[in-house]
């Protein structure tokens, strides 16, 4: 088990992962679908937010004392690789086979009950480790964040984030330059989430908007309304469930994209990403190509959207390439119907 955990310590530090203060760090620091060779560390990640470890299990729920007594281990042995500051503590969350996980565990040492502030270069983001099934940032669009906020894509545009969770990407675009941010989410609770990180920026309250609500039904009433924006950005949750229906990327991608495309102003970027393992590159592809064609526009790929350098893919274990996406310019095809390969 050491050697695997600190040949990945290794990888990072030989990518230039580990330079910044471990006090403020948001990093995963192992990803075994990906990283592991063989056995139950497949089942295994673990991120550091700042002092603290978040470590998820896949699959199945511990079954004993024994299996509690390896995962702490596997922390401690993770601790042991990070200088002499280590960290304070770690929580754990085991996701089942079927159905929804319960509320995160401490696993070992002290984790603060309140929100705590990590650090991406100038972003800065609350993050909560108890009362929630996830810490509140996800680390595998670091490098997505890093381009809306340095690109200058968004420079003096209306931007539109859709399924925004805990709004990450709309502090990114705001910080970028955008003219005005609104960011859209079903859950209340998430969207206040948003908020607190944009009053973290120091982002003014006349450059944002907030809207609570479903996707299928905010969407068509701003286009009722006639906006439009410079940049649209999606990153849906596998499976939602609304008042009127229910979203499935495996199911849903050519409709999801027709909604995004239609408030998109000509020009515009689309930035579209799933995740989801079970949705292969190519249909990924074909969706968002028929969605294009019958919304009558082309789309011409500006850069793929793919998981960092501390979520490596092994062909080995197909689920461990889950993230897929695109940044496209949107273009007027004069009605022809007809699309440029995206992807």
């Amino acid at each position: 088990m050491k050697s695997q955990l600190e040949k990945a310590y290794l990888r990072r530090a030989s990518q230039g992962l580990l330079k910044e203060p471990l006090h403020s760090r948001a990093l995963r620091l192992w990803y075994g679908p990906g990283e592991a060779r063989e056995g139950v560390l497949q089942n295994w990640a673990i991120d550091g937010y700042g002092p603290f470890l978040w470590i998820t299990e896949w699959e199945a729920a511990l079954a004993s004392a024994t299996d509690l007594a390896w995962i702490e281990r596997l922390a401690q042995e993770t601790q042991a690789f990070y200088g002499p500051l280590g960290f304070e503590g770690a929580v754990i969350l085991s996701r089942p086979r079927q159905g929804v996980p319960e509320l995160p565990k401490l696993l070992w040492g002290a984790v603060p009950d309140e929100k705590f502030e990590v650090r991406e270069g100038d972003l800065r983001f609350w993050i909560r480790l108890f009362g929630s099934r996830h810490p509140g940032l996800f680390l595998d669009h670091r490098p997505l964040r890093d381009w809306l906020a340095l690109s200058g894509a968004c420079r003096r545009k209306k931007v539109l984030n859709t399924f925004s969770y805990t709004g990450s990407l709309s502090v990114a675009a705001s910080l970028g330059g955008a003219q005005h941010v609104t960011t859209l989410d079903l859950s209340k609770a998430t969207l206040q989430w948003a908020k607190e990180n944009a009053e973290l920026n120091e982002i003014s309250s006349d450059q944002s908007r907030w809207i609570a609500g479903d996707f299928f039904e905010e969407i068509p009433r701003l286009k009722r309304r006639g906006e439009r924006f410079g940049v649209v950005i999606s990153d849906p949750p596998s499976f939602s469930r609304g008042k009127k229906s229910n979203f499935s990327t495996q199911k849903d991608l050519v409709r999801l994209h027709q909604n995004l495309l239609s408030v998109l102003e000509p020009g515009g970027i689309l930035v579209s990403s799933i995740n989801s393992a079970n949705v292969s590159w190519k249909h990924f592809e074909r969706e968002v190509h028929e969605a294009a064609r019958l919304a009558g526009v082309r789309l011409r790929e500006m850069a793929p959207i793919r998981q960092p350098e501390s979520f490596p893919s092994s062909p080995e274990m197909p689920r461990s390439d889950y993230l897929k996406g695109i940044i496209a310019e949107c273009e007027s095809s004069g009605g022809s119907g007809h699309s440029k390969r995206i992807v």
